[in-house]
């Protein structure tokens, strides 16, 4: 009787794995296909499981049985010890690096199929811990997109990612697979998706592991894990169960996502809270004081005495010295959802080419940004950028001391006008 339930219960994981391969909307779901010729032989090479791809200029990694590279094979790599969860494949992504010292990677791939408007999809992907990571983290999630995302930065993105934890749990498994899932109502077109941690590190939270006593060596300061089984299915086709990877009291957790169009300017606006003295003025405002009024002053004139207001003699005002230039003072607005550069700014262009001509030496960034009304726009602080720095190699500056990045809306303009969020700004590096 117990050989027959085990061979039932094998049937029936058997038949949903075919089930989930057939409406699987994730090609190479488990880094298997890596061609005939397919060999990793150093870090950062899962552009060999085609289509997957690294989406920052940090690669991420690919470990395979077939491997003579010890490093990077399976299950026994230089980061710990895992057998694949399907086949002998699987890839390692970064998620965290304490203080910085290792950086984040992302993994992305284009979708079979768009996603179809108001259907619901359960998107899921499982994690291992690598062994010889010190940090286990929070905020591993999935980020949906209608193109395929390519972000040219070596550090991290910042997005809000519509697959996470909705406990924020930290995910500390290790010598065992653990799933990352969640329903998604595809709003139609969807087509891309990135795997990664999209938080800031202040808001990641981690636990320290200790190293087994089965591995030697030193722990790296970061949250690695070992990454298997993506994948995108109609809830349809699989049923809400098996995209329960978190669970309350009564049944399956599950997270809404709605826009408002409240800025973030007025976001934080309205969170603020201000405090009233007893006098009617505000907490952290100047003293008032009262004017006084000089007496009037006896003035002769002419043999005549008048009384005469008490007048202050006009000070002297010196000339002002010429401001030094600075590329960290040039700023570029845009009109909402445009990015090409405006005639008026021409001349500031020009300026910034001839600085950086004259300064061999001087490497700048050009920092995209952008409005939350302009979310129909794709990527559009990343073209802002993109076309500054064409405009400023057209004019002799040299590539290399032009980096970019775009923050999209993540750093609204000090001025608190939201019409000065579409813009480029430049910092020395």
């Amino acid at each position: 009787m117990k050989k027959l339930s085990l061979l039932v219960a094998g049937l029936a994981i058997t038949i949903l794995s075919i089930a989930q391969g057939e409406y699987n909307l994730v090609p190479n779901p488990s880094f298997e296909d890596i061609g005939k010729r397919g060999k990793v032989t150093e870090n950062g090479q899962v552009h060999l499981a085609q289509p997957w791809a690294s989406v920052t200029m940090n690669p991420v990694d690919l470990y395979s049985e077939s491997n003579k590279n010890e490093d990077f094979a399976t299950p026994v790599n230089n980061r710990g010890e895992e057998k694949a969860r399907t086949g002998t494949n699987y890839a390692g992504l970064n998620f965290y690096g304490y203080k910085g010292k290792e950086p984040r990677t992302y993994l992305g791939i284009e979708l079979l199929k768009p996603m179809e408007e108001e259907k619901q999809y359960c998107v899921k992907f499982h994690i291992s811990m690598s062994d010889m990571s010190k940090y286990a983290v929070n905020n591993l999630g999935v980020y949906i997109d209608f193109e395929p995302l390519r972000e040219p930065l070596d550090g991290n993105m910042y997005k809000d990612p519509q697959i996470i934890s909705v406990t924020k749990m930290i995910y500390k498994k290790q010598y065992s697979w653990t799933p990352v899932c969640a329903t998604y109502t595809a709003k139609g077109g969807e087509s891309f998706i990135v795997i990664g941690n999209f938080a800031q590190d202040a808001d990641t939270k981690y636990d320290q592991v200790r190293l087994s006593r089965e591995f030697k060596g030193r722990q790296t300061y970061d949250g690695y894990y070992y990454i298997d089984d993506v994948s995108v299915i109609p809830t349809e086709k699989i049923g809400d169960k098996d995209c329960a990877c978190e669970r309350i009291a009564g049944g399956q957790m599950k997270t809404e996502y709605k826009t408002f169009e409240t800025t973030l300017v007025e976001q934080k606006t309205s969170q603020k809270v201000t405090y009233v003295n007893s006098d009617g003025s505000k907490a952290g405002d100047k003293p008032k004081v009262e004017e006084q009024k000089e007496e009037a002053k006896t003035v002769e004139e002419g043999g005549i005495v008048y009384k005469k207001a008490n007048i202050t003699e006009p000070e002297k005002v010196e000339p002002s010295k010429e401001k030094v230039y600075s590329p960290n003072d040039v700023v570029i607005y845009y009109e909402a959802k445009e990015f090409k550069v405006a005639d008026s700014y021409q001349a500031a262009i020009a300026k910034l080419a001839g600085y950086l001509k004259t300064n061999k030496t001087v490497v700048v960034q050009l920092q995209g940004h952008a409005s939350p009304l302009e979310s129909s726009v794709s990527f559009i602080g990343k073209r802002r950028v993109a076309l500054l720095r064409l405009a400023l190699t057209k004019l002799g500056v040299t590539t290399t001391q032009l980096k970019t990045v775009s923050f999209g809306i993540t750093k609204p303009s000090d001025t608190g006008d939201i019409s000065k969020n579409p813009r480029v700004t430049v910092k020395t590096l």
